[in-house]
């Protein structure tokens, strides 16, 4: 193989100066993996024609080259030439691998399609689709639904984002339930977007095809696309259920024999679920959509012969001409298309109550979904025969030339795992372009600028990067941010001396008055005088009526479990720490006390777990260690109050200065001493706050019948770190953003989880409940051994447990902190063993991304994993197709 790179890499640095760049559509690897070809003489061998006489020919040869811009998946066969995966290229440069941090020059040619990798497409639509003023749920079914239909050729993607297809109405209102019964439900959409009101609708749909084996919704006054109606049939067949979901928009389709568009694009999805995996048709009765004139508009194409007409009734490639007074025709351009599109036309517009006269002006559209459980009609087997039919088509005696038998949606769902397996797909380049520039503007709208490596994270925003001077946690009794707080408590322990740190009483006992009298103090278990002050200052910041020291987090939270009885429950999340996982695993049910692990992201299961027993306590974590998910504080401990139940929430990753539970709801509040408010890893220690006398007065009594205080050296320490805690927390939230973008980048990185990314599940309920993200992050890169060199070969992340030190902190929690709980219990909650956790320091970021940049690319070296391939080694080729093209654009260079 070597010979061979070598001996290719003599004969194109002498061919170079006359090489022609062309661009190869018609070879038969066009759009698959990249390659690299010398066409010389016709009677070459590949090793003969490396060298001696042909070396004279190959200098005036006409030399292919695709570039690695151009490792694609090829797009499924007879795909219509007006989407955007395409096979024709335009001219095409050579150019090395994109290193991470930089990209390849855009190609010249506008035609030429760019390759993006389907991570950094997702996340540049989804800042884009915010510019739009969606919300986090909102947004993220919108780009569900859209990369649905991009990841599988389907132009009903993500041209939708640049096109104002999914512009937020001005005059949108919540949706409203206009009718309901037991199996049937109808929607005002209020000018919502039509994809999020059509997946509302899907859920209730399917909620009572699950509850009574039959479902119908209807929706009304929704005035943008539902999108490609195959992902909400899809989803509904994975649920078990058959879907027929119909559609209907403006007036584009020409009825048979008419020149006037009448129909929308009428659209029809249907789902069937088999013991296979999901049969999925998703039809358009049009013979063309209304977005793919767009995209043609767009790049500047014409469209198929033979689906539009223009405004005489003449057929047209031009789609500027179909789309001013022209119109589009129904698939198969006679009247049995045209009477599909008009049955649904009837049962998508005045069945649900939407717009029958001018659709397009009165912004009324409508969308009609039935979900139908099969054991209605008694058949309990029905998936399995339903494979077997499916299995008889594929199977049936094939026609000369044909190699495969598709079923519905099979062409689409191989074109997406292609683009899976591959990480990229081919994005038409003004398109790419748009997207970008949405993203951009909504980069600016939350003042962060890419430029700037010391982007300050502060929810409410900051100006170009600049730190936020609106001060955080503004409370007490004189209204001072938390920061004064820290440094000024309002509350105090009599000090006769007035010394500027509170003193340390390192003392055990305390002597009496007299023989019959007690003091204030009299062994430490009981009270110390700096263990006071770094209660009642803790209390004040929390907003709690007392607080208590504990020896560690854990024997805090021991105490909490205390307070529930021998037969009562208490329910947890599934995603906690690991020591408290075992607590509540191991220890808790040992005394007769029920322990249940549930989502916390899903409400109604939280719901069912309080109100299913003898709930007493709920126990929970936002944001979760060390998934880093978010819990809705003020929900939970609504239904847990309804149940008469208290809520302890682990404050630890937040502290006081980002969060404060108790006002959320919650009536406990632990926070590590450990971590933040010592910061130095010098302490360990364990802080509740609560509200409540008795409560109060519960608490205390377990702690010191227990002996679980901390001792007056530790409250001293902790005392001292509470001074700079905010001034702290701030710079480490600082680097922690910088470090989840770049990550977020990373092609090694499968998934980064921080609340401060817009990408994350949790951002828009952590914004409403904390003032800042923290600094704390976990990712994954899909490989174990990966992940084990990256943070073994960080040099200035320290490995170890914990989190909250200046120092930035480093762990593989599965084999770590969470190595308690057992690798089933992991995989079951969705804790992978190569999740990397980090707690962000205060060093200089710069510096910490350049250690990251290393460790990865080490570990890239020693696992045989390259940037663009995340899914394992190169292949031999591969590796030698990455040097000849290395060595060619140093040759380009040097030309240059």
């Amino acid at each position: 193989a070597r010979s061979h790179v070598d001996c290719a890499f003599t004969m194109l640095k002498k061919a170079l100066a006359t090489v022609v760049v062309r661009p190869d559509a018609a070879s038969p690897l066009a759009g698959r993996r990249p390659a690299v070809s010398a066409r010389a003489s016709s009677n070459a061998s590949p090793v003969s024609g490396m060298r001696g006489s042909h070396v004279a020919s190959l200098r005036t040869a006409s030399v292919t080259l695709r570039t690695l811009s151009s490792r694609r998946p090829h797009p499924p066969a007879g795909a219509p030439t007006g989407r955007p995966h395409r096979l024709a290229r335009g001219r095409v440069q050579v150019t090395t691998r994109a290193l991470f941090g930089k990209k390849p020059p855009a190609s010249p040619s506008p035609s030429a399609d760019v390759s993006v990798s389907v991570r950094e497409l997702t996340e540049t639509c989804r800042r884009a689709i915010k510019t739009y003023g969606y919300d986090d749920a909102e947004t993220q079914v919108l780009l569900d639904v859209m990369m649905y239909a991009q990841l599988r050729g389907n132009n009903q993607g993500i041209i939708k984002v640049t096109t104002k297809g999914i512009a937020r109405d001005p005059d949108c209102v919540p949706v409203t339930t206009e009718h309901e019964t037991m199996l049937s439900a109808n929607l005002n959409g209020g000018k919502n977007a039509g994809m999020v009101v059509l997946h509302r609708a899907m859920q209730i749909a399917a909620e009572k095809a699950e509850a009574h084996g039959f479902g119908i919704c209807g929706t009304n006054n929704t005035s943008t696309s539902t999108g490609a109606l195959g992902y909400y049939a899809e989803t509904l067949a994975k649920r078990g259920l058959i879907a027929l979901v119909f559609a209907v928009s403006p007036e584009f389709v020409a009825p048979n024999g008419a020149i006037e568009p009448i129909f929308g694009t009428n659209p029809i999805g249907v789902g069937i679920p088999t013991a296979d995996g999901p049969v999925v048709l998703d039809m358009a009765t049009s013979a063309y959509s209304f977005f793919g004139l767009l995209e043609a508009r767009t790049a500047g194409k014409k469209i198929p012969h033979g689906v539009a007409i223009d405004g005489k009734g003449n057929i047209t490639e031009d789609p500027n001409a179909a789309i001013d007074g022209g119109a589009i025709k129904t698939f198969d351009g006679g009247y049995k298309s045209s009477n599909l599109a008009l049955i649904v036309e009837l049962l998508a517009g005045p069945l649900v109550g939407a717009a029958v006269q001018d659709k397009m002006s009165e912004k009324n559209w409508g969308n009609l979904v039935l979900a139908i459980d099969p054991k209605l009609l008694g058949q309990g087997e029905f998936e399995r025969r339903a494979a077997i039919v499916t299995a008889r088509v594929k199977g049936a005696k094939k026609a000369p030339g044909v190699n495969e038998i598709l079923l519905p949606g099979e062409r689409g769902d191989a074109f997406a795992a292609r683009v899976a397996a591959d990480g990229v797909i081919d994005v038409e380049p003004n398109l790419w372009r748009g997207l970008q520039e949405l993203a951009s503007e909504y980069e600016k709208s939350v003042s962060e600028t890419s430029s700037s490596a010391h982007t300050t994270y502060a929810f409410g925003g900051s100006e170009n990067g600049a730190e936020s001077t609106k001060k955080r946690g503004a409370g007490g009794k004189n209204g001072w941010g938390v920061a004064t707080r820290l440094v000024h408590p309002s509350v105090t322990v009599e000090d006769p001396f007035d010394s500027t740190n509170f003193p340390l009483y390192q003392t055990a006992t305390f002597g009496q008055p007299s023989a019959t009298t007690n003091g204030p103090y009299d062994y430490t278990r009981s009270g110390n005088p700096t263990r006071d002050m770094l209660e009642k200052q803790m209390a004040e910041l929390e907003g709690a009526d007392r607080a208590f020291a504990f020896s560690s987090g854990m024997s805090a939270l021991m105490c909490v479990t205390r307070l529930v009885r021998t037969g009562e429950r208490i329910v947890t999340g599934d995603d906690i720490y690991g020591g408290t996982s075992r607590l509540l695993a191991q220890v808790v049910p040992k005394v007769g006390i029920e322990v249940v692990n549930v989502d916390m992201n899903d409400l109604d299961a939280v719901k069912r777990a309080i109100d299913g027993g003898p709930t007493t306590m709920v126990m929970l974590e936002s944001p979760t260690n060390p998934r880093l998910q978010i819990t809705d504080i003020r929900s939970i401990s609504d239904f847990a109050h309804a149940k008469g139940a208290l809520v302890c929430v682990d404050n630890s990753i937040m502290a006081p200065v980002f969060q404060a539970p108790l006002d959320l709801g919650a009536d406990i509040c632990m926070t590590s001493a450990t971590k933040f408010i010592s910061g130095q890893s010098d302490v360990t220690g364990g802080i509740l706050a609560c509200r409540g006398e008795q409560l109060g007065k519960d608490i205390y009594f377990h702690q010191n019948a227990e002996g679980l205080h901390l001792g007056p050296f530790d409250c001293w320490l902790a005392l001292r770190g509470l001074k700079t805690m905010a001034l702290r927390m701030e710079k480490q939230q600082a680097n922690a953003m910088v470090i989840a973008r770049w990550l977020e980048a990373h092609p090694l990185v499968n998934f980064v989880n921080y609340p401060g990314l817009e990408s994350n599940k949790g951002h828009e309920l952590h914004k409403s409940q904390a003032t800042g993200a923290g600094s704390i992050l976990s990712f994954a890169t899909g490989n174990v051994e990966l992940s084990r060199i990256v943070v073994e070969q960080a040099k200035l992340f320290k490995i170890t447990v914990s989190f909250g030190n200046t120092s930035s902190l480093i762990s593989l929690p599965c084999f770590m902190s969470h190595a308690s709980i057992p690798a089933e219990v992991r995989a079951a909650r969705g804790l992978p063993d190569d999740l990397v956790r980090i707690s962000t320091g205060i060093e200089d970021v710069e510096d910490l991304i350049a250690d990251l940049d290393a460790a990865f690319t080490t570990a890239a070296r020693e696992t045989g994993v390259r940037d663009f391939k995340r899914n394992g080694a190169l292949t031999p080729a591969q590796q030698r197709e990455d040097e000849l093209l290395r060595r060619i654009a140093m040759l380009e260079a040097q030309l240059e």
